[in-house]
Protein backbone atom coordinates (compact mmCIF):
# COMPACT_ATOMS: atom_id res chain seq x y z
CA UNK A 1 0.00 0.00 0.00
CA UNK A 2 2.03 3.04 -0.99
CA UNK A 3 2.22 6.21 1.09
CA UNK A 4 -1.02 7.92 2.29
CA UNK A 5 -3.05 9.56 4.77
CA UNK A 6 -5.85 9.44 7.29
CA UNK A 7 -6.79 12.92 7.75
CA UNK A 8 -8.80 13.62 11.06
CA UNK A 9 -9.55 10.02 11.61
CA UNK A 10 -8.61 6.99 13.71
CA UNK A 11 -7.52 3.35 12.45
CA UNK A 12 -7.86 0.10 13.98
CA UNK A 13 -5.47 -1.92 12.27
CA UNK A 14 -4.55 -6.18 12.15
CA UNK A 15 -2.92 -8.11 10.21
CA UNK A 16 -4.71 -11.37 9.94
CA UNK A 17 -1.69 -13.20 8.57
CA UNK A 18 1.86 -12.79 6.31
CA UNK A 19 4.08 -9.83 6.82
CA UNK A 20 4.49 -6.03 6.22
CA UNK A 21 7.36 -3.89 6.13
CA UNK A 22 6.20 -0.58 7.60
CA UNK A 23 6.97 2.72 7.82
CA UNK A 24 4.61 5.69 10.00
CA UNK A 25 5.00 8.99 9.36
CA UNK A 26 3.61 12.37 10.92
CA UNK A 27 2.95 15.18 9.69
CA UNK A 28 4.69 18.48 11.20
CA UNK A 29 2.74 21.92 10.39
CA UNK A 30 -0.67 21.87 11.66
CA UNK A 31 -2.69 23.28 8.56
CA UNK A 32 -1.93 19.53 7.17
CA UNK A 33 -2.02 17.60 9.73
CA UNK A 34 -5.95 18.27 10.02
CA UNK A 35 -6.26 19.38 6.15
CA UNK A 36 -7.07 22.91 7.38
CA UNK A 37 -7.80 24.16 4.28
CA UNK A 38 -10.34 25.41 1.35
CA UNK A 39 -11.57 22.52 -1.94
CA UNK A 40 -9.62 24.74 -4.32
CA UNK A 41 -6.71 24.60 -1.75
CA UNK A 42 -6.54 21.03 -2.03
CA UNK A 43 -6.78 20.88 -5.68
CA UNK A 44 -3.58 23.55 -6.00
CA UNK A 45 -1.69 21.19 -3.88
CA UNK A 46 -2.39 18.19 -5.61
CA UNK A 47 -2.22 20.15 -8.89
CA UNK A 48 1.32 21.53 -7.97
CA UNK A 49 3.00 18.11 -6.04
CA UNK A 50 2.96 20.59 -3.03
CA UNK A 51 6.03 19.64 -0.81
CA UNK A 52 5.26 19.02 2.72
CA UNK A 53 7.67 17.95 5.65
CA UNK A 54 6.99 14.91 7.78
CA UNK A 55 8.71 13.15 10.77
CA UNK A 56 9.41 9.30 10.21
CA UNK A 57 8.15 7.90 13.39
CA UNK A 58 8.29 4.50 12.96
CA UNK A 59 9.69 1.83 11.14
CA UNK A 60 8.73 -2.10 11.93
CA UNK A 61 8.15 -5.16 10.37
CA UNK A 62 4.23 -6.17 11.00
CA UNK A 63 3.25 -10.09 11.94
CA UNK A 64 0.28 -11.72 12.34
CA UNK A 65 -2.08 -10.46 14.93
CA UNK A 66 0.25 -6.79 15.33
CA UNK A 67 -1.90 -4.39 15.85
CA UNK A 68 -1.98 -0.51 15.01
CA UNK A 69 -3.53 2.30 16.51
CA UNK A 70 -3.78 5.58 14.14
CA UNK A 71 -4.64 9.00 15.29
CA UNK A 72 -5.58 12.05 13.39
CA UNK A 73 -2.35 13.69 14.68
CA UNK A 74 -0.13 10.32 15.12
CA UNK A 75 1.35 8.15 12.22
CA UNK A 76 -1.53 9.27 10.36
CA UNK A 77 0.47 8.79 7.16
CA UNK A 78 1.90 5.50 6.47
CA UNK A 79 2.75 2.65 4.22
CA UNK A 80 3.15 -1.66 4.25
CA UNK A 81 5.52 -3.17 2.17
CA UNK A 82 3.85 -6.88 1.39
CA UNK A 83 6.90 -9.18 2.43
CA UNK A 84 4.73 -12.05 1.63
CA UNK A 85 1.20 -12.95 0.05
CA UNK A 86 -0.53 -11.12 3.22
CA UNK A 87 -4.07 -9.88 4.86
CA UNK A 88 -4.71 -7.02 6.77
CA UNK A 89 -8.20 -5.75 8.31
CA UNK A 90 -9.16 -2.12 8.83
CA UNK A 91 -11.64 0.00 10.62
CA UNK A 92 -11.35 3.76 10.05
CA UNK A 93 -13.73 6.05 12.20
CA UNK A 94 -14.84 8.14 10.70
CA UNK A 95 -14.39 6.75 7.30
CA UNK A 96 -12.69 8.30 3.89
CA UNK A 97 -15.44 10.81 2.06
CA UNK A 98 -14.91 12.29 -1.22
CA UNK A 99 -17.63 15.03 0.08
CA UNK A 100 -14.35 17.46 1.54
CA UNK A 101 -11.03 17.42 1.49
CA UNK A 102 -11.52 17.00 5.67
CA UNK A 103 -11.33 13.31 4.93
CA UNK A 104 -10.30 12.96 1.52
CA UNK A 105 -7.40 9.74 0.89
CA UNK A 106 -4.02 11.73 -0.26
CA UNK A 107 -1.42 10.04 -1.84
CA UNK A 108 2.46 10.69 -1.00
CA UNK A 109 6.05 10.66 -2.61
CA UNK A 110 9.12 10.85 -0.46
CA UNK A 111 10.79 13.79 -2.09
CA UNK A 112 13.87 13.09 -0.07
CA UNK A 113 15.49 13.08 3.90
CA UNK A 114 16.28 16.61 4.94
CA UNK A 115 17.34 16.71 8.38
CA UNK A 116 19.03 13.19 10.16
CA UNK A 117 19.02 15.05 13.87
CA UNK A 118 16.02 13.98 14.40
CA UNK A 119 15.19 10.58 15.44
CA UNK A 120 13.14 9.10 12.41
CA UNK A 121 14.63 12.52 10.52
CA UNK A 122 12.40 14.98 8.92
CA UNK A 123 10.96 14.18 5.17
CA UNK A 124 10.10 16.46 2.77
CA UNK A 125 6.87 14.38 1.09
CA UNK A 126 5.11 15.44 -2.04
CA UNK A 127 1.69 15.43 -2.88
CA UNK A 128 0.63 12.97 -5.41
CA UNK A 129 -2.24 12.63 -6.99
CA UNK A 130 -2.70 9.16 -8.74
CA UNK A 131 -3.59 6.10 -6.49
CA UNK A 132 -1.91 2.97 -6.91
CA UNK A 133 -2.14 0.70 -10.02
CA UNK A 134 -2.18 -2.56 -9.48
CA UNK A 135 0.33 -5.35 -11.05
CA UNK A 136 -0.67 -6.50 -14.26
CA UNK A 137 -0.18 -10.48 -12.84
CA UNK A 138 -2.34 -9.08 -9.38
CA UNK A 139 -5.56 -11.46 -8.55
CA UNK A 140 -7.87 -11.76 -5.92
CA UNK A 141 -8.38 -15.20 -4.55
CA UNK A 142 -10.10 -16.70 -1.86
CA UNK A 143 -8.08 -18.56 0.73
CA UNK A 144 -9.25 -20.37 3.91
CA UNK A 145 -9.48 -18.35 7.64
CA UNK A 146 -6.03 -18.93 8.84
CA UNK A 147 -7.48 -17.76 12.48
CA UNK A 148 -9.36 -18.98 15.26
CA UNK A 149 -12.01 -17.70 16.87
CA UNK A 150 -12.25 -17.93 20.89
Amino acid sequence: MPLHDHPNMSVFFRLVYGGLDYVGYDKIEEKFKYNKFSENEYAELLGTKHIIQAKKTKQMKIKPDNMLYVRPSTNNMHQFIATENSCFFDICLPNYTSDTCLRKITYFKETGVIDTSLKGGLTELAYYTTPPVMPANFKVTDVPYKGYYN
